[in-house]
C-alpha cells in the first residue's frame, strides 16, 4: 500500500499550463532525462500539425505530456 501525502506535502511542482514552454519547463525540473523524447513528440507533432493544417497534434502532444507529467508526480508524490 502507498503512503498518502500528509497535510506538509505538496507536489513537486505545481501544474504547469499546457503549453509547450511551460512543459517542456516542467519536465526539464522533474525528469530532465525524457527531454529528447519531449523535443522529438513536439517536433513530429509540429510536422503533423503543418501537413494536415489541423492543431490536433499539438493538441494530443500537450495532452499526453500534461498526464505524463502527473503520473510521475503522483508517483514521486506517494513515495
Amino acid at each position: 500500500m502507498s503512503s498518502q501525502p500528509t497535510e506538509a506535502s505538496a507536489p513537486l511542482i505545481p501544474m504547469p499550463s499546457l503549453t509547450p514552454d511551460a512543459l517542456r519547463a516542467a519536465v526539464a525540473q522533474i525528469v530532465p532525462s525524457r527531454l529528447p523524447e519531449l523535443n522529438e513528440h513536439l517536433a513530429s507533432a509540429a510536422t503533423s500539425a503543418q501537413r494536415t493544417s489541423s492543431v490536433a497534434p499539438l493538441r494530443a502532444f500537450t495532452a499526453h505530456w500534461g498526464k505524463q507529467l502527473i503520473a510521475v508526480v503522483r508517483v514521486t508524490w506517494a513515495g
